[in-house]
């Protein structure tokens, strides 16, 4: 079993147009979005599985849509091309905006 592949980006691209276009991008090359994690308006965390063989083409297609992935520190693709493998992309906004407040309603208790 291969460990999970742990990607950095960065990006200056608007956080709703960032976070559909690399959903966008996981599904044109054939993956899927396990589950993703909001932090303010900070900072994106998206677990997600493609095959091995696909991951050079996501961090290819992030760069020239302007999200900056750094280089991984593992081989991308393993031994088997084919197989499925998970990973987390931790998406950080670079941006000019307050942290984004949400109000939290009132539980009886």
């Amino acid at each position: 079993m291969m460990r999970i592949l742990m990607l950095n980006a960065v990006t200056r691209r608007e956080r709703k147009d960032a976070t559909s276009f690399v959903f966008d991008t996981v599904n044109r090359l054939g993956g899927w979005i396990d589950d993703v994690q909001m932090y303010s308006n900070l900072m994106n965390t998206i677990r997600l599985t493609l095959s091995a063989g696909a991951y050079p083409a996501l961090v290819a297609a992030l760069r020239e849509g302007g999200i900056a992935v750094d280089e991984p520190g593992t081989d991308l693709v393993g031994n088997d091309p084919a197989a499925e493998r998970m990973a987390t992309l931790q998406l950080t906004f670079i941006h000019d905006e307050p942290d984004m407040r949400r109000e939290v309603p009132a539980v009886p208790g």
